[in-house]
């Protein structure tokens, strides 16, 4: 009995062993660990994830061999998961370690892990106030929207990408706005990531003038920007100061008005300076006239006056093609000359000023205001006239002058005109007895009207036409006259009546 228990346990033994030997042992897993991102900026959160560690080690997570965490694996844990920031360091590749928190021994393969930084490029980093400037983003978050400041104020983009690709990448334009000489930061952000990028432009300054010639006396307007903030500027024309006491706001731009001094015909440079920064522009003097009035009537007095006209020459005015005056300039090529306006139809007219080598030209608008409709006196409407009636109506007066035009036609539209008188310069007109006008009845009448034409051909409407008739006509019965007419037609025929009856009777008795 004892005997047998002692070979059941050696055959359990043996068997045992037999298994271990056909069985073939299962290798145990190789740790490893994976990152997520493998890349991005600092400050980017990073996920280490292990897998097949050993049960209760203790294990050390280095990031560049430095220490970032620390995880126990407790009980029969043989994997983990951690994340942490990605340190301040430069731009470059990093391994990511796992080590035996106690011997420092490597636990698994180092994954590397890529640290980037946003950046941007400019096309240009100076310029001047109002330059385009096209901005290339690279290695911001994919898909995110940008935001770009100029000196810490957002600035729109003017055209381009809004925001990244799936790269982190974009490209836009802006334009510079108004800001002082010197540098000036443009920052891009990404408004997922917080990524920053900068760039620095620097500004110009420059200068314009409106308009860029002209003769002495003209008004310019001249503007600057990229100039030093709350300054003052000073204007020189021909290196000669002029005096405008134009200053700079505060981001260095100005504007002012000067009056180009007496010069011969020529360019010449307008510098604006505020003592540290300059520039300067063209302007050229030109030959020059003016007109003091530019709208009128017929009559009124008009003066044009030269600069910079041949020395000594002589000018010549002309109202459309029609000369009206000449006059000399002087040595220095000035000229006046006063002329009144000659009677010209309503409209504008070209009034040329011209020595033969230098002309200028002007409009002239004459008024269009008709004058106003002549109220008509004699003869009243609806009358019998005789040979040689007059017409009659009241003057109107006009500062151009007034003629008017008198007609008489057969029917009240004036499709048939029997008679037309134009350019009458009285407000009557008599009928020659040698006009013959066919009779016409009351009911077929004459009609007749008149307008008044100024000076400058501006016409009135017509007088509302009035009739007249002429020859003999049967005096109109009315009223009681009529009734009476036809009480003694009725009695007439009454009687004539009888008396045909009485004669009939009479006649066959007989």
């Amino acid at each position: 009995m004892k005997y047998n228990k002692i070979f059941r346990v050696l055959a359990v033994v043996i068997i045992i062993s037999l298994l271990a030997l056909v069985i073939p042992a299962t290798p145990a897993a190789a740790a490893s660990i994976s990152l997520s991102p493998t890349s991005g900026r600092v400050g980017t959160t990073l996920t280490v994830t292990g897998t097949g560690f050993s049960a209760g080690t203790y294990i050390e997570i280095q990031f560049n061999y430095s220490p970032k965490r620390w995880v126990q694996l407790m009980g029969a844990e043989t994997s983990f998961v951690i994340s942490f920031a990605v340190p301040n360091v430069s731009t470059g590749t990093y391994p990511v370690r796992a080590v035996d928190g106690a011997t420092y021994a490597q636990l698994a393969t180092p994954i590397n892990f890529t640290v980037i930084s946003a950046s941007i490029e400019l096309d240009r980093d100076e310029g001047q106030v109002g330059t385009e400037v096209e901005i290339d983003g690279a290695d911001f978050d994919s898909n995110e929207d940008i935001t770009i400041e100029y000196d810490g104020d957002d600035i729109e983009i003017a055209d381009g990408d809004e925001d990244t690709d799936s790269d982190g990448d974009f490209t836009c334009t802006i334009i510079i706005p108004e800001s002082t000489a010197g540098d000036h930061t443009i920052t891009v952000t990404g408004d997922d990531s917080d990524a920053e990028a900068e760039a620095v432009f620097t500004v110009e300054p420059t200068v314009s003038i409106s308009p860029d010639e002209g003769a002495a006396g003209t008004s310019v307007t001249i503007s600057g920007t990229g100039f030093n903030p709350d300054d003052d500027i000073s204007i020189t024309f021909a290196a000669s100061e002029i005096s405008t006491a134009i200053g700079t706001d505060d981001v260095g731009s100005f504007s002012g008005i000067f009056k180009v001094p007496a010069k011969s015909k020529g360019d010449y440079k307008v510098k604006a300076s505020d003592g540290s920064n300059k520039e300067s522009v063209d302007f050229t003097v030109t030959a020059g006239a003016s007109l003091d009035t530019t709208t009128g009537n017929v009559g009124t007095s008009l003066t044009i006056s030269g600069t910079g006209f041949s020395a000594s020459g002589t000018v010549t005015i002309k109202y459309d093609d029609t000369q009206i005056a000449t006059t000399t300039a002087d040595a220095n090529g000035n000229f006046s000359v006063t002329f009144d306006v000659p009677a010209s139809q309503h409209g504008d007219h070209t009034l040329t000023a011209s020595d033969g080598s230098t002309t200028k030209q002007f409009t002239f608008t004459m008024e269009s205001e008709p004058p106003e409709v002549p109220a008509p006196l004699l003869p009243v409407d609806n009358i019998k006239v005789e040979a040689g009636v007059s017409f009659d109506w009241e003057d109107v007066e006009d500062v151009s002058g007034v003629t008017y035009t008198f007609q008489i036609g057969s029917n009240k539209d004036f499709t048939s005109i029997v008679v037309e008188k134009k350019d009458l310069t009285s407000s009557e007109y008599t009928l020659p007895e040698e006009t013959e006008l066919k009779e016409a009845k009351k009911d077929a009448p004459y009609y007749w009207r008149v307008k008044a034409i100024d000076g400058a051909s501006n016409e009135s409407e017509w007088t509302t036409p009035r009739s007249f008739f002429s020859g003999f006509q049967w005096p109109e019965v009315k009223g009681w006259l009529l009734y009476l007419l036809i009480a003694v037609g009725a009695i007439v025929i009454g009687l004539v009546g009888f008396w045909i009856g009485r004669r009939t009777a009479y006649t066959s008795y007989y």
